[in-house]
């Protein structure tokens, strides 16, 4: 890279440009969604040993409605035709149809979810190899749905509340591996709306998962297409667990649930206090029926989850009189999509075209993206005067994210933080701040002080012939580089900081690599034995790369060293 690209690099600044309408909207209440649906059991087993093996998912499943009922957390279960034909088999006296009759009085919804297997006799339900054909595909549809269906005629008893067509409208699966074969199904079977899971591809690029219900392109995962025959109400992955899911490690342990569910209300917040278009916003996670076995991690952090958003997020009003959240189903955040898309045709509810990490395609703000990914949720926090704060933790560091809905107030944040930290508007990307600072005037707009700094120290004492040693301090194992220059400078940009160093003036880049797992990265200079630099002053400037190196993160700092 030569000396001009190097200057186009600093001085490049993305602009986000955004427009209000005349009059303000509010936003509908961001739907939060629980999955909890029953996989396939292993054909080896006996027929006996599946009915005992869902008769145990069940009890888990019965212990999780003990939990969500009194919150009136609303369950989006689905569920395959092996288990189904064990409710029916077990006939109206059996453990599962009291089960299916709690979940829809409830307010829950009863959907199919289907692997790879299809029905061959009485409780045999072999798999089609990955290389399913299209006939193979649909024959594994229909009997998980048949099946499905006939439990829920069992449980809810002729005539049917609604229609079967309207109770049995969500489906998942994990056939045909062709999205365009997909699609046609769904149309086939009339199943309007797709249960998450697809689209987590969204999860690899910016570490959360996407907001809002949209119709997807076969083509794409994240992208939008208005003729899709369905809607995917989306949601993350196992809640309790940090494992690879859709071939990404995702991590769905409370604390980062927590954190997760701050990202998108302030995304929401956003748009809800600047009145921009009305949009239909969906959250939540996923979950089996063997998640929930006695002692298994994810009982204590759903748990933990729900009586978190219960305390602070339920029933709450946010400043514009709106309604922050609600408990939802699939089912639910579809039909709101729909009544969202007829009153708005043609309108893109949420789009993501390209497959890597592109500010310029993201659909949220950028500026929470950046500054909260790979936090954890440590606290909730009372810094007083009507402020809303929570405290975050990454490794050594900590961060407290806070909002007010009205008024302006200073918050001391010396209990929390220490050091050095940067405080940044979490709408704009602007670094409002930086450096040891006895307090924070919070307005309308979040903030977060942060104390992750991304720091640049040298060593050395600037004289020709010795060496001069600089070290960035940033994230662990990130890309890093280090610039020098001969002139000082001082200009902001947006979402990277504070450039202090003058492009203009020899920009020169001294080294560049990676952090290692501490978190430094060092370069070292020899200054030429040379006495016509003797009395030069260079200056040197660090950055991290995050986000694939999408993101640009200035050190907050910026070192001077005299030659002599």
């Amino acid at each position: 890279m030569n000396k001009k690209q190097l200057c186009i690099i600093f001085l490049g600044c993305w602009l986000g440009l955004f427009s209000c309408p005349l009059t303000a909207q509010t936003q509908g209440p961001i739907h939060v969604i629980m999955d909890m649906h029953v996989d396939p059991t292993a054909n080896a087993q006996s027929p006996g040993q599946k009915s005992t093996y869902y008769h145990d998912k069940i009890d888990n499943m019965n212990w999780v409605l003990d939990q969500t009922e009194p919150l009136g957390v609303q369950i989006s279960f689905l569920s395959v035709g092996c288990f189904m034909e064990v409710v029916v088999n077990d006939g109206i006296s059996g453990m599962g149809v009291p089960f299916l009759q709690r979940i829809y009085a409830n307010g829950g919804q009863i959907g199919s979810h289907s692997h790879s297997e299809h029905r061959a006799g009485f409780l045999d339900w072999p798999n089609y190899p990955d290389t399913a054909t299209f006939a193979e595909c649909t024959d594994s549809w229909q009997d998980n749905i048949d099946w499905v269906n006939q439990g829920i005629v069992l449980a809810l008893g002729l005539p049917l509340p609604e229609p079967i067509e309207d109770i049995n409208c969500v489906k998942g699966s994990h056939l045909p591996k062709n999205e365009p074969d997909y699609h046609s199904l769904m149309k086939t079977f009339g199943m309007q709306i797709r249960e998450g899971g697809a689209e987590e591809d969204f999860y690899g690029l910016y570490e959360h998962f996407i907001w809002n219900p949209f119709r997807p392109s076969p083509s794409n995962y994240m992208a939008e297409d208005l003729s899709a025959p369905f809607v995917v109400a989306t949601h993350g992955s196992v809640i309790g667990l940090e494992q690879v899911h859709h071939g990404i490690t995702q991590d769905m342990r409370a604390n980062k649930v927590k954190r997760r569910f701050i990202q998108i209300y302030l995304n929401w917040r956003y748009n809800d206090r600047l009145g921009l278009p009305e949009k239909v916003w969906s959250w939540g996670w996923g979950s089996h029926g063997k998640d929930y076995d006695p002692g298994a991690p994810s009982r204590g952090h759903m748990v933990d989850v729900i009586t978190w958003l219960d305390k602070n997020f339920v029933g709450k009003i946010a400043g514009t009189g709106s309604q922050i959240m609600k408990w939802s189903t699939q089912r639910e955040t579809a039909e709101d999509y729909f009544a969202w898309e007829t009153a708005h045709p043609g309108i893109s509810s949420m789009s993501a075209q390209n497959t890597a990490v592109d500010w310029a395609d993201y659909p949220y703000l950028r500026a929470v993206c950046e500054e909260l990914s790979g936090w954890s949720w440590s606290a909730d926090l009372s810094l007083g005067s009507g402020t809303t704060a929570f405290l975050l933790e990454k490794g050594p560091h900590k961060a407290v994210v806070m909002w007010l809905d009205a008024g302006s107030a200073t918050v001391d944040l010396s209990s929390y933080l220490s050091g050095d930290y940067r405080v940044v508007d979490l709408e704009t990307g602007i670094q409002i701040a930086s450096g040891g600072m006895a307090g924070v005037t919070l307005g309308g707009t979040p903030l977060i002080a942060t104390e992750e700094t991304y720091s640049l120290s040298v060593t050395g004492s600037g004289t020709i012939g010795t060496d001069l040693t600089f070290e960035v301090i940033g994230p662990k194992t990130t890309p890093a580089a280090i610039y020098t220059a001969l002139a000082p400078d001082y200009q902001y940009y947006e979402h990277w900081g504070n450039l202090q160093i003058d492009p203009t003036a020899s920009l020169n880049l001294l080294a560049s690599g990676a952090t290692n797992a501490s978190g430094r990265f060092s370069a070292s200079l020899t200054i030429p034995n040379n006495p016509s630099l003797i009395g030069i002053t260079g200056y040197a400037q660090g950055c991290v790369y995050l986000f694939d190196s999408q993101s640009l993160k200035l050190t907050y700092n910026r070192v001077a060293v005299t030659i002599n």
